[in-house]
């Protein structure tokens, strides 16, 4: 982003030269038309990202995952962590004024993602300024389909709502300032139900993110294999920064510039561990934002540049 920006204020400088030295053009003009270029270089003018805005907000639910994706015409949820946290998902889609989510993602069908969906669905059922338009989640082997009573509930709440569930294809959701390109896992046979992750790639203009559910080593080099990394600016950190994911191949392909991990503070996994903080460090320095330290962390994007608010900072 910041690369394209010098390039068109050196572009702009070059052209007022060219003009002021060889067309005879007046010096007051000159400045005029470079002072019009800087702003719409710097997106204070016509450019093709005007108007284009998203902000993606990654929950605080305590040792789950929850993010809240808003557009100027489209609201997504992708998980809601677990059962215990559905309250609070629902309060924050209240306070962000959020009256229909378009779709619910749910990654893969752990309780620490699937569990809050539950209260959101049968709140829904019963009062009218909640809706769910649609559900995903991944196409799992039969023998790899919960039983728990979570995903029951999560069952029963989406037929309180007449709503069918897609299963997870390749496909780009129009959000309108921005698109959400749904990436379901390309392996068959895992012994994970974490390596059935759906990932997602949101595009917001000339900005972008990479969701990836509870994604570890197995579904990251089949998603490398298959051709389905991309460099990104956000990174969503797979499996609560566990050391099986946010491998080096991983990060060097998508090479983020930020990153986010979910987490509860002093979990018994230990997450986020050493070995992966270490990786992430390379490509984010310190843009690394935790749950379990920020609260929710919400960045915003003009389609050019980003801004991060921490619930903490």
């Amino acid at each position: 982003m910041k690369r394209q920006h010098i390039c068109k204020i050196m572009t702009s400088l070059l052209l007022v030269c060219s003009m002021t030295l060889f067309s005879g053009c007046a010096m007051d003009d000159a400045e005029n038309w470079l002072t019009d270029a800087i702003r719409q270089a710097f997106g204070g003018g016509d450019n093709d990202n005007e108007g284009t805005s998203c902000t993606v907000y990654f929950l605080d639910v305590g040792q789950g995952d929850s993010t809240l994706i808003i557009t100027d015409s489209a609201s997504i949820l992708i998980d809601a962590g677990e059962q215990s946290a559905g309250d609070d998902v629902l309060a924050d889609l209240q306070q962000y004024g959020v009256e229909t989510l378009d779709w619910i993602i749910c990654t893969h069908p752990h309780a620490d993602h699937i569990g809050g969906f539950s209260i959101l669905l049968d709140y829904a059922a019963d009062y009218s300024d909640l809706t769910i338009e649609n559900a995903m989640m991944p196409d799992l082997l039969d023998s790899m389909i919960p039983t728990t009573q979570t995903y029951e509930n999560f069952l029963d709440g989406i037929e309180k709502n007449d709503i069918s569930i897609t299963t997870a294809e390749e496909m780009t959701l129009d959000l309108g300032s921005a698109s959400l390109q749904i990436i379901p896992s390309p392996g068959t046979d895992y012994s994970s139900l974490n390596d059935y992750s759906i990932c997602a790639y949101l595009t917001c203009g000339e900005t972008s993110f990479f969701f990836t559910g509870d994604a570890s080593e197995p579904e990251e080099t089949n998603l490398l294999e298959a051709g389905q990394v991309q460099s990104v600016d956000v990174l969503k950190v797979g499996h609560h920064g566990s050391k099986e994911s946010s491998t080096e191949a991983f990060l060097g392909a998508m090479q983020p510039s930020y990153a986010v991990i979910s987490c509860e503070a002093d979990n018994s996994y230990g997450h986020p561990t050493s070995e992966a903080l270490e990786r992430l460090e390379v490509y984010c320095g310190t843009q690394i934002w935790r749950t379990d330290k920020d609260g929710t962390v919400e960045i915003t994007s003009d389609g050019e540049t980003l801004t991060v608010t921490t619930e903490k900072g």
